[in-house]
């Protein structure tokens, strides 16, 4: 209990000696005359005035600057879509030449095989018709002393 009287005479000390100091910390201002306020928001209805000036200054300026940024794409674009058609332009015709020359070496590389065949083969006719002829002597040979052998190549018409 008598602890509860000293905090509250404590609190009662410091409310009662330090109350009027707060009445000090508030500044007494001057007194504003009408004249006073009515040049102030002159002044502030010519400021907002030439704020709004400069705002449509700068709308006008952005609206300028749309139209030629609008003219600037528009020329960007057709000069991208002039060096698109030379670009396809140039790979057609690249490919063109390209499968052009494939065409031309499978020509050539056909022609050369049948000139490279040709003196095989012709090798080959000359080859056969040797081991011929010489199975035809060897037969006529064979048909002097056979007579059956003979008789098979009168049928035939190889004597």
């Amino acid at each position: 209990m008598k602890k509860w009287q000293i905090l509250f005479c404590l609190g009662l000390y410091v409310f009662i000696f330090y109350a009027p100091t707060l009445g000090y910390t508030v500044e007494n201002s001057q007194r504003i005359t009408d004249r006073e306020i009515i040049e102030s928001l002159i002044r502030l209805e010519e400021g907002v005035k030439t704020n709004k000036e400069m705002i449509m200054a700068l709308r006008t300026e952005m609206g300028s600057l749309r139209t030629e940024m609008g003219s600037l794409r528009t020329e960007i674009y057709s000069g991208i879509r002039s060096l698109r058609g030379e670009v396809l332009g140039f790979l057609k015709w690249g490919f063109g030449l390209l499968f052009t020359g494939m065409l031309i070496l499978v020509g050539f590389i056909i022609w050369d095989r049948r000139s490279t065949l040709k003196p095989v083969k012709d090798d080959l006719d000359k080859l056969e018709r040797r081991k011929v002829d010489r199975l035809l002597e060897a037969m006529r040979k064979l048909s002097e002393e056979d007579s059956q052998v003979a008789q098979v190549l009168r049928s035939v018409g190889l004597l």
